[in-house]
């Protein structure tokens, strides 16, 4: 399986794939290969390689002369559409290794929803408009869904700052059997709705202004929800409730919150409210003093107590975007230079993210099922972020290449790289094993 996904990287499938996509119509010396091996050079740095650069590295690595002119002719529509199809083609074929095929059981996937956006120079905002003001008037956001269940990215999409987490629930598909884990952004009645009529499970985040009905159709009283639990101290409460104006019937699932939390909430709240001219309202001060969720899961597969626990998860997606910007792929760091060149170079960081994150979860496989243990993946990004240049040597690799890679890491990975456990906080491992089914 790991000689499938690395194939692609193959001179014989990467050609062909240039020719599919016109990127390469006829002999050149600039074939696809050194092509791809001097953009894994450009986003594997940080400041960003010239025109000259690039010309400089194919005359000293590979032994090419061609003018920086030519390299800019290079990167056109085509070079996009080519970098593209291989960064899906990379993804269809990432391997299936859960940690532990009884996580979630009953699920196909368990997948976490997020988006970052990124500011670029206001020079791009024609290709990729942003929202101005206090923000820069260019942008993208990148949609990423990754699957707890099987430990692989699910699906990568880059969209115009513009575009909301709202339109993309419009374009994604539904599969049977899955468990969605998303935040606000994402949630709104008619996704929720084709989720729920096509048997797929979901764990979100009520809106703050999102309106309550009990199964009668009358408005649901949360203030005396809440003031019943602080009474007879209940931590966590459930009930069936139709949610917005087109009634959609959900579990609400109510946890509350110290107060310091509430505090930490309330503050973050008011200084928002302040810079964008908002005025707190009781009703919307009495929800941040609970966890409010919403889920159609049977309450015998995620009991009451277990659905906060599950919208956890939601940290892992926090740190993969915390790596993405930091850690080595400075993503935010791509100069302004032209669409079509901006594109590849943020196609190729996209994919050698993608194949660190395959390394990563080879090897976090074998030592879960060998030892027991989480390796983290911040501490792991971070090294392969450190030696980089042994992704580079993935394009066109022997088998034995590969393996050799991979085994270098192993071996990196074993010494300080296991999950760390941070007092009084829940970890990623704490997580996983409520979750586990310990009587198979």
């Amino acid at each position: 399986m790991v000689e499938r996904l690395w194939s692609i990287f193959r001179i014989d499938e990467l050609s062909e794939l240039a020719r599919l996509t016109k990127f390469v119509q006829r002999n050149s010396k600039l074939c696809v290969e050194k092509f791809l091996d001097i953009l894994f050079k450009d986003a594997s740095g940080k400041r960003g390689m010239s025109l000259l650069d690039y010309s400089n590295e194919l005359l000293s690595v590979h032994g090419v002369s061609i003018s920086a002119q030519g390299i800019d002719e290079r990167f056109n529509d085509y070079a996009v559409q080519f970098l593209r199809r291989l960064v899906s083609l990379v993804f269809s074929r990432q391997l299936s290794c859960p940690f532990e095929t009884s996580f979630l059981n009953g699920y196909q996937s368990v997948r976490i929803w997020d988006s970052t956006k990124i500011e670029l120079p206001s020079g791009m905002a024609v290709d990729f408009p942003g929202f101005g003001g206090g923000a820069s008037s260019a942008g993208i956001s990148i949609q990423y869904r990754y699957d707890l269940k099987n430990n692989a990215g699910s699906s990568l999409e880059v969209y115009p700052a513009t575009y909301s987490d709202t339109w993309f629930t419009e374009e994604a598909p539904v599969d049977k059997n899955s468990l969605e884990i998303f935040d606000l952004g994402y949630v709104n009645a008619d996704f929720l709705k084709r989720l729920d009529e096509g048997a797929s499970a979901y764990v979100c985040r009520l809106h703050a202004q999102a309106d309550l009905y009990n199964l009668q159709g009358e408005k649901y009283d949360l203030e005396k929800t809440y003031r019943w639990m602080r009474l007879y101290h209940i931590p966590v409460h459930s009930v069936m409730v139709l949610v917005g104006q087109k009634r959609l019937p959900s579990r609400l699932v109510i946890t509350l919150v110290d107060e310091q939390t509430y505090q930490n909430r309330l503050k973050k709240l008011q200084k928002e409210a302040a810079k964008k001219g908002w005025t707190l309202s009781k009703q919307y001060k009495l929800r941040i003093r609970m966890n409010l969720m919403l889920t159609n899961t049977n309450s015998e597969v995620i009991p009451d107590e277990k659905v906060y626990m599950l919208y956890k998860f939601r940290w892992q997606i926090e740190l993969i975007f915390k790596s993405w910007k930091s850690s080595g792929w400075h993503l935010e760091n791509i100069k302004e230079v032209k669409y079509e060149r901006y594109m590849c170079i943020l196609y190729a960081k996209l994919l050698m993210i993608i194949l660190s994150d395959r390394i990563y979860a080879v090897i976090a496989q074998e030592r879960y099922q060998r030892e027991g243990k989480i390796l983290s993946k911040g501490k792991c990004t971070k090294t392969l972020c450190e030696q980089i240049q042994w992704i580079r040597k993935l394009i066109n690799a022997s088998t034995d290449t590969i393996y050799l890679i991979l085994d270098k890491f192993a071996r990196l990975f074993a010494r300080g790289h296991d999950l760390a456990r941070r007092k009084n906080r829940i970890n990623y491992q704490d997580l996983f094993n409520i979750f586990i089914d310990k009587s198979e």
